[in-house]
């Protein structure tokens, strides 16, 4: 009996403290806690989605193409009127991004779009990208790549192919839809 309370009482222990440790500032998080909610839109993209085969891919950029296992997109559509709204959901998403295990790789604006680039991983073998591109005019989309072993310069390479790839477009309509 004493032993079966013991047992109890260690499980506990163990469950409070693996629901203590839950990171509330990871992507992961953010995606759950946000992709049912009205003014979000959110899914997730295999890699199948683009055909390379009439690209020629070098044997560098297959390897590329491979390290990629699949993508998550969460968007939030910025309302008319409503900057208010976009200006605290975005603030949540960059609190996200300013965890310490997402290291930034780059920002920068263009044509009034912010975008912020962080990675998972060490410097030259990524297992995830984060990107946060923001517009007050349409809102703002998390894109989590997820691989192993990405390597950012066959990545940069890779996607100059992507011209010359056959993409599935029905995948990117729900979205272009959504911003409309």
């Amino acid at each position: 009996m004493k032993s079966s309370i013991k047992l109890i009482g260690s499980l506990l222990m163990l469950a409070l403290v693996l629901v203590g440790c839950k990171d509330q500032n990871s992507i992961q998080t953010y995606f759950v806690d946000h992709q049912e909610l009205p003014d979000f839109m959110s899914f997730d993209i295999s890699t199948d989605v683009v055909d390379f085969s009439k690209a020629n891919l070098t044997k560098e950029e297959q390897e590329a193409y491979q390290s990629v296992s699949k993508l998550d997109v969460l968007a939030y559509k910025s309302k008319s009127g409503s900057i208010a709204d976009y200006n605290a959901e975005l603030a949540k998403a960059k609190i996200v991004f300013e965890n310490k295990k997402y290291e930034e790789l780059m920002s920068f604006k263009d044509k009034g779009v912010s975008v912020k680039v962080s990675t998972v991983g060490d410097n030259n073998e990524i297992d995830e990208f984060l990107v946060l591109a923001s517009s007050k005019e349409m809102g703002f989309t998390i894109v989590r790549i997820i691989g192993d072993n990405m390597r950012p310069e066959q990545l940069i390479k890779l996607s100059e192919k992507l011209q010359n790839a056959d993409i599935d477009q029905a995948q990117f309509k729900s979205l272009m839809t959504f911003f409309k």
